[in-house]
């Protein structure tokens, strides 16, 4: 815990001005960036909340703001300049797939998806360009992130700040969580090193059984020819 205690004793040294704008531009980049992980610094923004660092609302307001604006700036772009525009700058990030995957959540779920694209970590930016390149209507969208941005950040902030004075809490949860996942990593591997070595080994009995047919075959023709 004490490294903790230190990291917050270091950024308390800073004007909270300049931790509200850091957070800001984290939120607002995540949505261009999508390596950036935002959710964590949201989640450490409303820790330090929960510390006393910061200021609850202005936390909440400022990575709010951050989030919003955006979602609605990589909209704006993709409704003016269209899918490929993006794939000719990062086919890696905005990969065709992607763009396939979220057209066919949009045509499935429609404004439903806009409103919890947050909840889907690795394609909430590909989601906010789709639906510019789709031609959603800004008031429609704005109304839509507006809605995401407020549920998604606001559970982020509250879980934060929940858990801003119990970090022994989260520690024990997360290691937890770390061993379930190694647990479930160990039992998928073993079990998809069974399903190989079955059809390896069918595989190979099946090859074992071609040959000895042939052998067979072989042996036959050779007695009718005598």
């Amino acid at each position: 815990m004490e490294y903790l205690d230190q990291f917050v004793s270091f950024i308390s040294a800073y004007p909270p001005a300049l931790i509200y704008l850091v957070l800001f531009l984290v939120a607002f980049f995540e949505n261009l960036i999508p390596p950036i992980p935002g959710d964590s610094i949201i989640v450490l923004g409303a820790y330090l909340a929960g510390r006393g660092v910061l200021n609850e609302a202005e936390v909440f307001i400022w990575m709010w703001l951050g989030s919003f604006s955006g979602c609605m700036f990589v909209y704006a772009v993709g409704y003016r300049k269209g899918r490929a525009f993006f794939v000719a700058r990062s086919p890696r990030i905005f990969s065709p797939e992607r763009f396939a995957q979220a057209e066919r959540w949009f045509d499935r779920y429609g404004g439903k998806l806009i409103v919890f694209n947050r909840f889907l970590p690795g394609v909430r930016c590909v989601i906010g360009i789709s639906a510019g390149i789709g031609g959603v209507k800004p008031m429609r969208m704005a109304l839509y992130m507006t809605l995401g941005t407020l549920i998604w950040n606001g559970l982020l902030v509250y879980t934060g700040i929940l858990v801003g004075s119990n970090w022994k809490l989260i520690l024990r949860i997360l290691k937890t969580y770390n061993r379930v996942l190694m647990v479930l990593f160990i039992l998928a591997a073993g079990g998809g090193a069974a399903v190989w070595y079955r059809h390896r080994r069918r595989g190979g009995k099946d090859a074992g059984d071609g040959r000895e047919d042939g052998h067979e075959d072989r042996r036959a023709d050779g007695r009718h020819i005598g």
